[in-house]
């Protein structure tokens, strides 16, 4: 009576479809260990689901065959759209054939930028000599410092 209820309760079939957990799948083999008839009862459940598959067969939408043939197409170099297709093209050739329009917040963006690069490049070689100039400087001072003491031990001698 137990098998015919564990047949019945729907286990095997999640098992066949990868549904089931794995508290489900330890139980299942389990059962199958002392039960042999549950291999039968398995082999017969997946060999009816895939006969369900092939007798009853679910076509796919019609859009879904014009993706995957136009990704093919793309893919060989062959850069074919279906106007049919659910992609959105942005054109941006422009309307007079003379410039291309900027939203406003990119001109004052690009602007900014031009302007703030200029400063920290000046920045950039303003500090640049300094240090050069204090390098300078540090090796004089260390120099003349030299100097001094070679002269204070040659009066010394």
């Amino acid at each position: 009576m137990e098998l015919k209820f564990y047949i019945e309760s729907g286990i095997i079939e999640s098992f066949v479809l990868g549904l089931a957990s794995e508290e489900e799948v330890e139980e299942l083999q389990h059962m199958r260990r002392l039960y042999p008839e549950l291999d039968t009862e398995v082999e017969y459940v997946e060999r009816r689901l895939e006969r369900a598959a092939f007798d009853e067969p679910a076509m796919p939408p019609v859009e879904i065959r014009e993706r995957v043939l136009q990704k093919i197409r793309w893919e060989e170099g062959h850069a074919y759209s279906d106007p049919s297709s659910n992609y959105t093209f942005i054109n941006i050739q422009p309307k007079d054939g003379s410039h291309i329009t900027v939203h406003r917040w990119w001109k004052i963006f690009f602007i900014i930028f031009f302007i703030m690069s200029k400063v920290f490049l000046f920045l950039a070689i303003f500090y640049y000599l300094k240090y050069r100039m204090s390098q300078e400087q540090q090796r004089s001072d260390n120099l003349h410092q030299m100097i001094r003491q070679e002269q204070t031990q040659s009066h010394l001698l």
